[in-house]
């Protein structure tokens, strides 16, 4: 990770966003690949929105599916 945050523009689906991240190029375009891939999974018929909230939602169901599963793998589980 950089010291300082640097300005990228991202195109999601209909939109271009300008953020801040202190991520290094690489890492960066390898989150915004995830974040595309997620986006491009939800039906392009819904305001931009709603995609964006639903690919956010699978994106959260990923991470806590891996984490169940690490956690799984590792012996620790939390009964849920």
């Amino acid at each position: 990770m950089a010291d300082e945050p640097r300005r990228v523009y991202v195109t999601l689906g209909k939109k271009s966003y300008s953020i801040l991240t202190l991520l290094d190029e690489k890492r960066f375009e390898r989150v915004a690949r995830i974040v595309k891939d997620s986006l491009s999974r939800v039906d392009i018929s819904i305001d931009q929105e709603e995609r964006l909230l639903l690919a956010c939602f699978k994106l959260a169901y990923s991470i806590e599916k891996a984490e169940n599963r690490l956690g799984e793998l590792s012996g620790e589980s939390d009964g849920s």
